[in-house]
């Protein structure tokens, strides 16, 4: 078994490809209105026209050690369901997000980080998280597993599903599918006598995988004449009208309280050397995890959000190491894991707030099979997040 190093030894400072240009402000003017027809169908024509985004990886288990001690140190009792990552273990659930994310200098991001690929069109340039959902085949744990050597080669095909792109008042939704490959390597032996017997090898792909991405894609805030401060001037500086108008939008919202009673629950604090780690494992660039300063100037929260995806890898977390903890004993138990998982992001998480992942049993069919609902309480006690769990036998 490998040691793993302490945490605090790892490099958390983003490296130096994830270091974006200054956001620069436009004039301060209402975005004038469009047609939705119109646009609708110039975005989908745009992701229409988009090929397939390839994506290799090679399954080493480096990135799911620096996950694996990010999340213990969030919290000790995370990750009960592998602990160390040893040599032909499959790969965790929810550490597919880490490894198959395309190197940002493959690319030019837009302005706040995100990936042009998904990008509708303007005006529409804030991207948020919405949800999404991922559903393991039989075939994960055969062949997804890590290597300290040359790694499991594997590959993430991604498209936009263009026909799901929708217009709902000031917002824009998009669908992003995702399916993912093993690449499996079968040997084959002549028949003839063994002094002559010749062996050969060939490869072939096995998918493992499947994820649809859930993103919505907002106006930039409207902004008030500019006041006798200077850009940059203050970085405590806030945009007072984005700040207000996020105040409004989320204190209309009637705050939600979880209905079930959590059979586990897991507090943890995710710290801005926490979000800066889950950026560079993930090479996301979005400045709304990174710059408390951008996200309150141009996004009018308080401070950087907690990453979408990260939620769904701390659900998933959560429900498997818990299935693991209740199986000590029990191999009925011991021998669960999950099938697949919706979610849905129901409120902002922020950087530093205290939160809990919790998870409740809803339904069993038979012993084989059982539907949970997992969720995310903010600090305030409120759903932030939502999932819906199949979780099987062996």
């Amino acid at each position: 078994m490998r040691s793993l190093r302490p945490l605090t030894h790892m490099r958390l400072r983003p490296p130096q490809h994830l270091t974006l240009t200054p956001h620069h402000h436009r004039p301060y003017s209402s975005s004038p209105p469009i047609n939705t027809t119109s646009y609708l169908a110039s975005a989908r024509e745009k992701f229409t026209s988009q090929l397939p985004k390839l994506i290799p990886a090679t399954l080493t288990p480096s990135k799911a050690d620096q996950l694996t001690l990010a999340l213990e140190d969030a919290n000790p009792a995370f990750c009960q369901s592998h602990g160390e990552i040893e040599e032909k273990d499959p790969l965790p659930q929810g550490y597919h997000m880490v490894y198959f994310e395309p190197k940002l200098s493959s690319y030019k991001p837009m302005s706040d980080g995100t990936d042009p690929y998904h990008f509708p069109g303007e005006p529409f340039e804030r991207r948020m998280w919405v949800g999404g959902e991922v559903t393991f085949e039989p075939a994960y744990w055969k062949h997804m597993l890590l290597l300290s050597d040359n790694g499991t080669k594997a590959e993430c095909i991604e498209t936009v599903n263009a026909k799901a792109t929708e217009i709902k008042g000031d917002k824009v939704f998009v669908e992003v599918g995702r399916e993912y490959f093993a690449t499996t390597t079968t040997t084959t032996t002549t028949t003839a006598p063994p002094s002559q017997s010749e062996s050969a090898q060939s490869e072939s792909k096995v998918k493992v995988l499947s994820e649809t991405r859930k993103l919505v894609f907002l106006r930039p805030w409207e902004k008030e004449e500019e006041g006798g401060k200077k850009e940059g001037a203050d970085d405590g500086l806030v945009n007072e009208a984005a700040m207000q108008q996020q105040e409004e939008r989320l204190g209309k919202r009637k705050k939600i309280k979880a209905p079930w009673t959590p059979l586990f629950s897991f507090p943890l604090a995710p710290s801005a050397r926490f979000l800066s780690l889950f950026s560079v494992l993930t090479s996301n660039a979005h400045r709304i995890h990174l710059d408390g300063r951008y996200a309150r100037v141009e996004e009018g929260y308080k401070d950087a959000l907690v990453h979408g995806p990260l939620t769904l890898v701390l659900m998933l977390e959560g429900l498997t190491s818990y299935l693991y903890k209740r199986g000590k004993g029990d191999m009925r138990w011991t021998r669960k894991r999950v099938r697949s998982m919706s979610y849905r992001n129901l409120a902002p998480l922020f950087r530093g707030d205290e939160m809990r992942v919790c998870g409740a049993l809803t339904k069993t069919k038979g012993e084989e099979e059982e539907e949970w609902v997992v969720w995310i309480e903010d600090f305030e006690g409120g759903l932030a997040v939502k999932g819906s769990a199949t979780v099987v036998g062996r």
